[in-house]
């Protein structure tokens, strides 16, 4: 598997799943924003003061690895959860 992502992926990636463990207790909202089929379905589930200042410039790059990046927050603490509960 290549790296060879945009950098407004890797950024969006990264944002998205601090944004996540930050609000990790509003599942609701997380899930609208891992679910979304759109950048701007994206970006309206997310609090603008979260997102850093200066322009994105590949807009759609950036929510679609948001929004990828709230996944795997969720999918890694589901594997989490079921690690626990299998004890």
């Amino acid at each position: 598997m290549t790296e060879d992502r945009p950098p407004s992926i890797e950024e969006g990636l990264t944002l998205g799943y601090g944004y996540a463990e930050k609000h990790r207790d509003d599942r609701l909202t997380l899930g609208r924003i891992a679910r979304a089929r759109s950048a701007p379905e994206v970006a309206a589930n997310v609090d603008p003061a979260e997102i850093p200042a200066n322009p994105i410039a590949e807009q759609v790059a950036f929510w679609s690895g948001f929004a990828h990046g709230v996944k795997r927050y969720l999918v890694d603490e589901m594997h989490v959860l079921l690690d626990e509960s299998g004890r």
